[in-house]
Parts: structure tokens; sequence; C-alpha cells
């Protein structure tokens, strides 16, 4: 296990305690940078849930590339002491906005690293996902101070300074722009009965979603309603069915099962390979 106040950690080969048993994980040899942290996650329906530490309390928060903030649990204020000050709204997942307080500055520990946010965002997120506890949400913050490698398959996070990040691998590279701490990239979609277009995509670690597109209302293969949004907000009716053929970057997928509504990439497509997302170099690396 990482311990105390160690800063460089070579992360080449690690070890994790579990049961009592020594487990060595996957690392990628195409990385020569030395990573600042290792960090274990849990993984449930795409979504990947990070053990986090504030003012001594040992919390449990989603990794959401797709929030612009970092956001703390209504029901944790009391436990953590923390002061609110002001009152807005945020846009969520869904439709409408989501009345919000706010709290000054907090240091969140991960691992060995620690973040401190000078504005965090207070949000009731008891249904936020349904069927999991949340004590908060980790944002844009993380991924614009480092590059951040998910490994979807051995579920561990890496964080690397962008300053020494080297990679040499045969990864896609795909150019992102970042746009109100969201970050965007292109990729092709095809659906029955259509031409490919090209649109523009959020890149949404928060989300459990493959491919979200409009075109797949307007696809002539068979559909189905569901409900999108589900999350932060009010939720709302979408058509579920297929993206005949996907390509980002170099890779291109056939046959996605995806919904209508907005341009996003989720986890649930992401998993399928190991992430860099490097904002210093308006990247992302799918290996």
């Amino acid at each position: 296990m990482i311990k105390g106040n160690l800063k460089i950690v070579l992360c080449y080969l690690f070890l994790l305690f579990s049961a009592g048993k020594i487990i060595a994980q996957p690392t990628n040899s195409k990385v020569k940078s030395q990573c600042v942290a290792v960090i274990p996650f849990e993984q449930i329906d795409h979504l990947i849930y990070l053990p986090v530490s504030v003012n001594g309390s040992k919390l449990r928060f989603v990794l959401d590339g797709g929030s612009s903030v970092f956001v703390i649990d209504s029901s944790k204020v009391k436990q953590l002491s923390l002061n609110t000050a002001g009152k807005g709204k945020i846009q969520g997942a869904g439709s409408g906005s989501v009345d919000v307080t706010y709290t000054d500055s907090i240091t969140y520990n991960l691992n060995v690293i620690k973040i401190t946010i000078p504005k965090s965002t207070i949000i009731n997120l008891t249904n936020a996902i349904p069927g999991q506890k949340i004590d908060g949400i980790v944002g844009f913050d993380l991924f614009d101070k480092y590059v951040v490698e998910i490994n979807y398959h051995a579920n561990t996070l890496r964080l690397f300074d962008p300053k020494s990040f080297f990679y040499s691998g045969s990864g896609s590279r795909i150019p992102i722009t970042i746009k109100r701490k969201l970050i965007y990239a292109h990729a092709k979609v095809k659906v029955a009965g259509h031409t490919p277009e090209v649109h523009e995509f959020v890149i949404d670690s928060g989300s459990s979603d493959n491919v979200d597109d409009d075109l797949i209302a307007k696809s002539t293969s068979p559909k189905t309603e569901g409900n999108g949004g589900v999350g932060l907000g009010q939720t709302f009716k979408v058509k579920v069915g297929y993206i005949e053929s996907f390509q980002i970057g170099k890779y291109v997928v056939k046959n996605i099962k995806g919904i209508s509504g907005a341009e996003v990439i989720g986890n649930g497509f992401l998993h399928n390979y190991t992430v860099f997302f490097d904002y210093s170099r308006k990247q992302i690396i799918l290996e």
C-alpha cells in the first residue's frame, strides 16, 4: 500500500493489499514517466468510485470528467464542519437546473495527493445514482492538474505530472477542445438510413452510457423509448437504438447501442480502452 508523505512513486509495478494478499496490478510500460499517485477504484455499472478523505472523514466519490466542479453531498455538511457561502443553480445531466450552495476552500485527499479547491459545490446527491450512495464528485480540477490514466480493467487510476509525461505506445491520440471546463472530441457516426456525419462529443467519464447521439432518433432501424438524463436534474424521454458504425481516431466500432440526446461518449464506450486524459496537450489517448 502506498503510504504517508511519499511524494513520487514509481508506478511501473505497484502492490495493493486485498483480503490479506498482495496482488500485482497491471501497469502500462509504454508510459516512460513517473507517476505521482496510484488510486485503486471500485467500478459498478461503468461508473468509477474513488476513496476520498475530507477533514479526516473517509468518503466515497464518483470520478466525473463531465463535471466542471467538485461536489459534496449536502448530508455531509455537518459531519465535515463545512461553512456554506452563497447559493446558485447548475445544469446537471437531466433537464432543468439544480439548486446548490457553496462552501469555501476544501482540501481533498486522494491517496498521497491533496487537491485544494477554493470553492466547492454542495448538492443533494441522494438520488444522483440509483441504488448507490455517494458522498461527492471529483470533477474537472483533477484532470486539469494531472495527466489521468484510467485502466478500467485493472480498476486503477494513475496520475502523472504533465511536465514529465511521455507516452510511447501505439494508442490513438484524439485532439480535444476544452469549453466551460468540459472536453470535446470529434467522431464519425453512421446510423441506418443516413450517411455518416462527424459530430462533436462531450467525453464524459461520469456517464455510464456508451454513445449518445441525436442521429439515433432518426435511424430507420428498430428503436425503443427510454429515460435519459439520469443523475442531477429531471429525466426526459429518449430513443434507444443502435449506431451502425462509430469512428473515433483510428478505431472503428460496429453496432453500438446508444440513446438519442446530447452528443456524449461515456464509460460504456471508454471502458474498452485504457484512457489517458492529457488536458495540458489538448488530447486524450485511447489504447
